[in-house]
């Protein structure tokens, strides 16, 4: 199976038994749990996509190229997310913590998927 589509199997997979898990446990989150997961499982698949891509050119370049991708992916959530900043409504722990949980979930399947395939190589 092509590595590009076994990756998204796994990412949407692994996606939705997170939201699913997510949504069982909280009941009125303050920032939107689709938007939020879709938006992480989006950025995981983008990001181990463009990694493999950049390993078939420059393999001793996937260090820089997975931090580079994991702070273009934190700005983007601060782009999307703006109630993580916002003084406005102030988001309690619990809230805050429902978004940053996922996010690091995430961030290991990241990095999971990749030294994956890297053993492979």
């Amino acid at each position: 199976m092509n590595f590009y589509l076994k990756t998204f199997l796994v990412v949407l997979l692994l996606t939705a038994v997170f939201y699913g898990a997510h949504y069982l446990i909280v009941e009125d989150p303050a920032i939107s749990l689709i938007k939020t997961y879709s938006f992480l499982g989006a950025a995981t698949f983008i990001t181990v996509s463009a990694l493999k891509y950049v390993f078939g050119l420059v393999p001793d370049k996937l260090g820089f190229s997975f931090l580079a991708l994991v702070f273009v992916k934190f700005g983007v959530v601060f782009l999307l997310f703006p109630e993580l900043l916002s003084d406005d409504p102030k988001l309690s722990k619990v809230e805050l913590l429902g978004f940053l949980v996922p996010y690091f979930i995430f961030l290991f399947m990241e990095a999971a998927i990749v030294i994956k395939w890297l053993n492979k190589n």
